[in-house]
């Protein structure tokens, strides 16, 4: 009797074989998601190179996402979550701050707090505030959580509270004021020398100039 011959496998076959038992128990969709955060252009990727990457078929990776849109809205509401993450830890939005000094240091740690964000994760950070970001900020927050934007409003809020403005802030004061931290960090991610430095000191600094436009 005559043996069929075996052909070795090739690394394309190691590659699937690998992929369907790493992507076990469902964990395909979660690995996706790590992928696409970890890449240096996130809003360039595509399923199609994130399945290669992930060893599967692009059919599996649309059994787990509808197409690249739900994919990036996933990704952007991990940004989100994150963000939260680093307001929380700087500031404590549900009390006020009890002194003048409190209420200052709140909003410069709020803004360092961004900027570090936009330091340390630039390609979501553009993800998520990007020109073409609206979609993806939108699907990211549903009505249960907290928007990030309340974190500056509280801010504002509490100079006023403890005396540091004369009044209470308005719409307007709000744009000029996330205008600020959010324009340093834009320039920052552009490398535009006078943006650059230590992120305390800028923070700090940003946050002295906005008091000093709302007083």
């Amino acid at each position: 009797m005559s043996q069929v011959a075996t052909r070795p496998p090739t690394k394309a076959t190691r590659a699937s074989s690998a992929g369907a038992k790493r992507f076990h128990h469902g964990s395909l969709r979660q690995s996706l998601l790590d992928a696409a955060l970890a890449a240096p252009d996130i809003e360039g990727v595509s399923l199609n190179q994130l399945a290669a990457g992930a060893g599967v078929t692009p059919a599996a990776v649309y059994r787990h996402f509808a197409g690249r849109e739900e994919l990036l809205a996933d990704v952007a509401r991990i940004g989100f979550d994150r963000l939260e993450a680093r307001f929380a830890q700087a500031i404590d939005i549900r009390r006020p701050p009890e002194t003048a000094a409190a209420a200052a240091l709140r909003l410069a740690r709020l803004a360092k707090a961004y900027l570090g964000f936009a330091d340390d994760e630039p390609a979501l950070w553009r993800l998520m505030f990007g020109s073409k970001a609206a979609a993806y900020r939108a699907r990211a927050r549903p009505p249960e959580r907290r928007n990030t934007y309340d974190y500056l409003t509280a801010a504002l809020s509490g100079l006023h509270l403890a005396g540091v403005i004369p009044r209470s802030h308005d719409a307007q004061d709000a744009l000029f004021a996330w205008s600020a931290i959010h324009g340093a960090a834009t320039l920052r991610s552009g490398r535009v020398p006078s943006a650059l430095g230590e992120v305390g000191a800028l923070a700090n600094d940003i946050a002295t100039r906005v008091i000093r436009a709302l007083q």
